[in-house]
């Protein structure tokens, strides 16, 4: 169960984060230039403002992870980099966990994201929700995981190419 929530992440990911790829656009090729500390920064930043859309106060800092690999788009630039920070929320109420996740979605609408998408897990016990910012330089995957009364968050970057010199 917990090998498939994590495989739907990614492959949300990946699609909402192609290297300014998005569903029925054509791809853009440009890179933007950043250094990892502007990145990890930046996905930190959104990660605090999807908290703060949460709503809910619980037990953070466990399993938190700021991963860069090369990017996997087959068409992007060679040495192109992205990022994934990924994060959690534990001992929630379970009551509380998927409100908070409707919260965020509510937050992606008013706020102007993109690819927004929600549903329920296979065996519905679980809502997911992803979304992509209006500058198409992060997107977010957020789920409520019942069984450990949790919300697990991934904010991703697209790709990007570090400086040169």
């Amino acid at each position: 169960m917990k090998f498939r929530t994590a495989a739907a992440a990614v492959l949300a990911l990946t699609l909402l984060t192609s290297c300014g790829t998005t569903a029925g656009s054509t791809k853009d090729t440009s890179l933007r230039i950043a250094t990892e500390d502007q990145i990890g920064n930046e996905l930190k930043q959104v990660s605090a403002k999807v908290q703060e859309a949460f709503a809910v106060k619980g037990r953070t800092g466990q399993s938190e992870a700021l991963n860069f690999s090369d990017c996997e788009d087959k068409d992007a630039d060679k040495g192109a980099r992205d990022a994934i920070h990924f994060w959690q929320i534990d001992d929630l109420a379970p009551a509380d966990l998927d409100p908070a996740v409707s919260r965020l979605y509510k937050y992606f609408e008013v706020n102007g994201w993109i690819g927004l998408g929600q549903e329920r897990t296979a065996d519905k016990a679980d809502l997911k929700v992803w979304a992509k910012n209006p500058e198409k330089t992060v997107a977010v995957f957020a789920q409520s995981f019942h069984p450990m009364n949790r919300i697990i968050v991934q904010v991703s970057s697209s790709c990007f190419k570090i400086p040169t010199g």
